[in-house]
């Protein structure tokens, strides 16, 4: 991680913003596409949102565990950039936990009923 990235004070929360955003983006693009032609809400449209989704979440939780440490000359205090960066940790691993569910979803769930 780069030393800007680590001197970021919203970089322990990067598993909880990107995450938040990944869950809603994948939860977008797969419904509305249903919405649209119920015949694109197939298995491939879930497993690709869900896989990109899936990878911006872990790139958040790994932000946020890699930014726990605050650097020598940082001005934050190191015990609550230390519980922001746990929390941005759990938040990703729930998260992620939701997109997988909504990918396993997409496979179960047939996008037509007719």
């Amino acid at each position: 991680m780069s030393l800007r990235l680590r001197r970021s004070s919203l970089a322990p929360w990067a598993g909880v913003f990107l995450g938040a955003a990944a869950w809603f983006a994948q939860h977008q693009a797969a419904s509305n596409a249903v919405y649209w032609d119920c015949r694109l809400g197939g298995p491939w449209l879930t497993a690709g949102t869900g896989l990109a989704c899936a990878a911006l979440v872990v790139a958040g939780g790994l932000i946020s565990w890699r930014a726990r440490a605050a650097p020598p000359s940082s001005a934050d205090r190191p015990e609550s950039r230390d519980f922001a960066g746990w929390l941005g940790v759990g938040a990703a691993a729930v998260f992620l936990f939701a997109v997988v569910l909504q990918t396993i979803s997409g496979f179960i769930v047939p996008g037509c009923f007719r």
